[in-house]
Protein backbone atom coordinates (compact mmCIF):
# COMPACT_ATOMS: atom_id res chain seq x y z
CA UNK A 1 0.00 0.00 0.00
CA UNK A 2 1.25 3.39 -0.97
CA UNK A 3 -0.95 5.62 0.56
CA UNK A 4 1.49 8.70 0.90
CA UNK A 5 1.99 8.72 -2.44
CA UNK A 6 -1.63 9.35 -3.46
CA UNK A 7 -2.15 12.88 -4.05
CA UNK A 8 -4.93 14.84 -2.03
CA UNK A 9 -6.66 16.36 -5.39
CA UNK A 10 -6.93 12.32 -6.59
CA UNK A 11 -8.63 11.31 -4.02
CA UNK A 12 -10.92 14.34 -3.99
CA UNK A 13 -12.30 12.98 -6.91
CA UNK A 14 -13.93 10.29 -5.34
CA UNK A 15 -16.58 13.28 -3.76
CA UNK A 16 -16.23 15.72 -6.75
CA UNK A 17 -18.67 17.87 -7.12
CA UNK A 18 -19.50 18.98 -10.88
CA UNK A 19 -21.87 21.55 -12.69
CA UNK A 20 -23.13 20.28 -16.00
CA UNK A 21 -25.28 21.94 -18.56
CA UNK A 22 -28.90 20.81 -18.93
CA UNK A 23 -30.62 21.70 -22.44
CA UNK A 24 -32.37 24.35 -21.54
CA UNK A 25 -28.66 25.66 -20.87
CA UNK A 26 -28.81 26.14 -17.00
CA UNK A 27 -26.39 24.59 -14.89
CA UNK A 28 -27.64 21.79 -12.94
CA UNK A 29 -25.01 20.31 -9.84
CA UNK A 30 -24.34 16.61 -10.23
CA UNK A 31 -22.62 15.24 -6.99
CA UNK A 32 -20.45 11.49 -7.98
CA UNK A 33 -23.01 8.61 -8.09
CA UNK A 34 -22.42 6.61 -4.68
CA UNK A 35 -19.94 4.16 -5.71
CA UNK A 36 -16.91 1.73 -4.32
CA UNK A 37 -13.97 4.17 -3.41
CA UNK A 38 -11.11 2.85 -0.63
CA UNK A 39 -8.94 5.56 -1.98
CA UNK A 40 -6.32 4.36 0.48
CA UNK A 41 -6.07 0.45 -0.76
CA UNK A 42 -3.38 -0.63 -3.87
CA UNK A 43 -6.25 -1.85 -6.03
CA UNK A 44 -8.07 1.41 -6.33
CA UNK A 45 -4.63 3.26 -6.51
CA UNK A 46 -4.17 1.73 -9.57
CA UNK A 47 -7.51 3.30 -10.82
CA UNK A 48 -7.29 6.74 -8.96
CA UNK A 49 -3.32 7.14 -10.94
CA UNK A 50 -5.51 5.85 -14.41
CA UNK A 51 -7.94 8.89 -14.11
CA UNK A 52 -5.64 11.13 -16.61
CA UNK A 53 -5.65 8.51 -19.02
CA UNK A 54 -9.36 7.56 -18.37
CA UNK A 55 -9.31 11.15 -19.54
CA UNK A 56 -7.91 10.97 -22.71
CA UNK A 57 -9.96 7.85 -23.98
CA UNK A 58 -13.12 7.63 -22.08
CA UNK A 59 -15.01 9.97 -25.34
CA UNK A 60 -14.16 7.15 -27.55
CA UNK A 61 -15.67 3.70 -27.93
CA UNK A 62 -12.56 1.56 -27.79
CA UNK A 63 -13.11 -0.63 -24.28
CA UNK A 64 -9.58 -2.14 -24.72
CA UNK A 65 -7.98 1.42 -24.26
CA UNK A 66 -9.59 2.41 -21.70
CA UNK A 67 -8.94 -1.00 -19.70
CA UNK A 68 -5.39 -0.58 -20.42
CA UNK A 69 -5.27 2.53 -18.62
CA UNK A 70 -5.31 -0.10 -15.19
CA UNK A 71 -4.04 -3.14 -16.28
CA UNK A 72 -2.25 -3.57 -19.94
CA UNK A 73 -1.56 -7.44 -19.31
CA UNK A 74 -5.23 -8.38 -17.92
CA UNK A 75 -8.34 -6.68 -18.97
CA UNK A 76 -9.96 -9.29 -16.85
CA UNK A 77 -8.32 -7.74 -13.80
CA UNK A 78 -8.95 -4.09 -15.22
CA UNK A 79 -12.60 -5.05 -15.07
CA UNK A 80 -12.74 -6.29 -11.64
CA UNK A 81 -10.31 -3.29 -10.13
CA UNK A 82 -12.52 -0.70 -11.75
CA UNK A 83 -15.56 -2.18 -10.84
CA UNK A 84 -14.51 -2.23 -7.64
CA UNK A 85 -13.50 1.28 -7.38
CA UNK A 86 -14.79 3.13 -9.74
CA UNK A 87 -15.87 5.44 -7.15
CA UNK A 88 -12.49 6.83 -7.26
CA UNK A 89 -13.29 8.09 -10.87
CA UNK A 90 -14.79 11.20 -12.39
CA UNK A 91 -18.58 10.89 -13.24
CA UNK A 92 -18.05 10.29 -16.84
CA UNK A 93 -15.92 7.03 -15.81
CA UNK A 94 -18.22 5.98 -13.12
CA UNK A 95 -21.34 6.00 -16.05
CA UNK A 96 -18.98 3.97 -18.16
CA UNK A 97 -18.06 1.94 -15.89
CA UNK A 98 -21.78 0.89 -14.64
CA UNK A 99 -22.75 1.01 -18.28
CA UNK A 100 -20.17 -1.12 -20.15
CA UNK A 101 -18.77 -3.27 -17.66
CA UNK A 102 -21.94 -3.83 -15.67
CA UNK A 103 -20.41 -2.57 -12.35
CA UNK A 104 -23.19 -2.45 -9.68
CA UNK A 105 -24.90 0.66 -9.59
Amino acid sequence: MRPSTIPLALIALATEVMSVPTDTGISRTLAAREAPCDAWSEECYEVITANACFAAYIRGTNKSRILDCVDVNDHTVAERKICNCYGCSETTVQNWAVKTLGCPA
